[in-house]
């Protein structure tokens, strides 16, 4: 929302890898860092007045591991260093408000922003236009020699007034709307949404990529 000096980011899903060190599961903690870069790039390229993290800031539901105190509070910084920071509470979000409070950052169940409404999209809203995360929706694209990419995707239901912004988390996988039957859909919001009046934009390194509708890519499943 370049009139409005907005950013919105969603689904970043901090210290997903020490939830699963949790489990038993050892990744390399790498997410963070590649995360930190890609908003350098886009504050860098954008100068927002304002950065709005539409949900799942961090990832465990239950508590806040130490990965996360350090490495929510390391990207809090850098937004706060170049913009105003605005947070909406995702469903991952639970124990968010000690953190942000600390920082004295405002944690909000929603935003309304430009006339749009920002909101996770874990829980049923009414109003409209309205742009949601919660989704993680990705698309796959297979070459003609049988190779394969799967890509971030925004979803805009055009009829319905909805937008699906896609995980910034590059561990997310989320769903895959080119695969998905109508039932997949995490967000109670898209429950009856028309997916014939969609289109979809993957996100790639040589930037956003119009694919279509929902219908088009892959013959969508009812």
């Amino acid at each position: 929302m370049r009139d409005q000096g907005l950013v919105a980011f969603a689904d970043l899903h901090i210290g997903y890898e020490a939830a699963l060190e949790e489990e038993g599961l050892h990744l390399p903690r790498l997410q963070t860092a590649t995360m930190r870069e890609g908003i350098v790039r886009i504050l860098e390229k954008y100068d927002p007045e304002t950065v709005l993290i539409v949900g799942d800031l961090k990832h465990e539901f239950s508590k806040n591991l130490g990965q996360e105190w350090s490495d929510v509070k390391s990207i809090l910084d850098l937004l706060r260093e170049n913009a105003k920071v605005l947070l909406v509470r995702g469903n991952h979000d639970n124990y968010l408000k000690n953190i942000a409070s600390k920082m004295k950052i405002r944690l909000v169940d929603k935003a309304r922003i430009g006339g749009l409404t920002f909101l996770h999209g874990h829980t049923e809203c009414a109003a409209r236009p309205l742009v949601i995360a919660h989704e993680h929706p990705s698309v796959k694209i297979v070459d003609r020699v049988g190779a394969a990419i799967r890509l971030p995707a925004f979803v805009h239901f055009r009829d319905d007034e909805v937008l699906v912004l896609p995980a910034f988390s590059p561990l997310a996988a989320g769903t895959d709307v080119t695969r998905a039957a109508t039932s997949d859909f995490l967000s109670p919001i898209l429950t009856g949404c028309d997916v014939s009046a969609t289109s979809v934009y993957g996100c790639s390194e040589i930037g956003i990529l119009n694919l279509g509708s929902i219908p088009m890519l892959g013959g969508f499943r009812i």
